[in-house]
């Protein structure tokens, strides 16, 4: 059957519109490729590689800054800052620095020694606005090494390298961190990675300088420095690698087990987080050893899991590409996952930072991996940098404390009860003992007794309180009591 002219035409005007709308897409898209080369062809010079990582930390640290300084005005801060607070003021007058709400001296929670030269700046500057600013401008300065890491040893275009400093701005981790208090490890994150760069160059002296500061900042970061040294020996650095294992557990060991138990209570300041496996350091190991089934299920439970996913899905699972980056922290890792700490409402964060660390060096080696040698620079393909920035960003709006969908543009404005929650605190007397809820507990800290009402201690008041508190400051919205709760309460205070 013999098709008619029309029908011909029409097909024809067809195929040449296909064709047409093919050759301008082709068109477009080589276009923007020679566009992106000419970029990066401008950027790829000694002064781009210089100030490129430094302009991205500076606008990061503002960006972080301005969350966390509004985060506190509105009194959503992590109330951890407390304890440092409390800390810096009992460190001022002279006083040994026995922070009430965990029952013992701060440097025997977690061996930071490096808040030792902070409090004493502190006595001359506003102690909770430089704590979070010098919080966020560490963990902005974490980009740094991340883009020295990728063009040096890594040897990564400037597409490459942008990427990951991308990714690492967007990281759940890192804005998790930033708002979850006051943690002095969020100072290892960039001494960590820059550690591991120090090395790449031989840079010996630099090396020893950063970790020291990496392990004065938590006691087991001592095995955060001891998974570099191994690293290192990967890396046929065998003698510098052994020697920063060596040292890195030594130093665990001895602050963990002998220094930190006689600045406390002679005790090792965490078993609680193990009571479940037995009581002391030693019944503890012998009931891990004795259950390994049950070690295992705490090990890879719901929790650790979500940890997990979280460390290394914003940036698309790479490290898992070069898992000899990655292996060497495993151990500590699966020390935090097996720890039962309470959640101060950020998913504990702070014990993020060791693996975060090496998350983003292995990273950079995998994409390393990926890509394909060019002239000069090993080339990674666009359309993997845009999903792995595309991922990043995903995750940045579910899982950080500052995405979109908590609407950080209001934060910082005070309701209503956060005005009384302040008002209140500035009608307590500076000698008075107190218990208060989360919110309120930055604000009254810098006193000898102040310790945290929280919403898991249940509405009733302790029998002993009217010989412990002078006050007691707790809102129903803090501790999401019922009316009757909040009754009971007062009732029971009274009495």
């Amino acid at each position: 059957m013999k098709s008619s002219p029309a029908f011909e035409r029409t097909a024809k005007s067809f195929e040449r519109t296909g064709e047409t709308v093919v050759t301008t897409v082709v068109s477009v898209r080589r276009r923007m490729d020679i566009a992106m080369l000419r970029w990066q062809a401008r950027m790829d010079s000694p002064v781009w590689d210089r100030c490129l990582p430094w302009i991205t930390a500076v606008v990061l640290a503002t960006f972080l800054a301005l969350l966390a300084l509004a985060r506190s005005q509105d009194l959503g801060i992590g109330y951890q800052i407390g304890h440092y607070l409390q800390a810096a003021d009992l460190m001022d007058r002279g006083f040994e620095p026995v922070v009430n709400d965990l029952g013992h001296n701060l440097f025997a929670d977690q061996g930071a020694w490096i808040f030792w030269p902070i409090a004493w700046a502190l006595q001359v500057l506003p102690v909770a606005g430089t704590l979070l600013l010098l919080q966020s401008v560490a963990l902005a300065v974490g980009v740094v090494p991340i883009w020295r890491i990728a063009r040096g040893p890594a040897n990564l275009r400037i597409g490459a390298a942008a990427a990951l400093m991308a990714a690492y701005s967007m990281h759940p981790s890192v804005h998790n961190l930033n708002l979850a208090g006051f943690h002095p490890e969020a100072l290892a994150l960039p001494a960590l990675m820059a550690a591991y760069l120090a090395a790449q160059r031989g840079r010996w002296r630099l090396v020893a300088v950063l970790v020291l500061l990496v392990v004065t900042t938590r006691s087991d970061l001592g095995l955060a420095v001891a998974a570099l040294g191994l690293l290192l020996v990967g890396e046929e650095e065998k003698t510098t690698g052994w020697s920063l294992a060596t040292f890195g557990l030594t130093w665990f060991l001895i602050m963990s087990f002998v220094v930190q138990p006689m600045v406390g209570d002679g005790d090792y300041a965490h078993l609680d987080a193990f009571a479940r496996y037995g009581t002391g350091v030693l019944g503890i190991t012998v009931g891990m050893l004795g259950d390994p089934l049950g070690l295992v299920g705490d090990l890879f439970g719901r929790d650790g899991f979500d940890k997990v996913v979280l460390l290394l899905a914003p940036v698309l699972f790479l490290p898992l590409v070069r898992p000899r980056y990655l292996v060497p922290v495993l151990p500590l890792l699966a020390l935090y996952l097996v720890a039962d700490v309470p959640d101060g409402g950020f998913g504990n964060p702070q014990q993020d930072v060791a693996t975060l660390a090496f998350v983003f060096i292995a990273a950079t080696y995998a994409l390393m991996r990926i890509g394909t040698p060019g002239v000069s620079r090993v080339l990674v393909d666009r359309r993997m940098l845009t999903v792995l920035v595309l991922t990043a960003l995903v995750f940045f709006v579910r899982d950080a404390e500052s995405s979109p969908y908590e609407e950080p543009w209001n934060w910082g404005r005070r309701s209503a009860v956060d005005a009384a929650r302040v008002s209140t605190s500035v009608l307590i007397g500076d000698d008075a003992r107190v218990i208060v809820s989360p919110e309120v507990y930055p604000l009254v800290a810098d006193r000898d007794e102040a310790r945290v009402l929280r919403p898991t201690q249940g509405f009733l008041p302790g029998l002993d309180w009217p010989d412990r508190f002078d006050v007691v400051v707790v809102d129903v919205e803090s501790m999401g009591w019922t009316a009757s709760e909040a009754r009971m309460f007062e009732s029971r205070l009274i009495l």
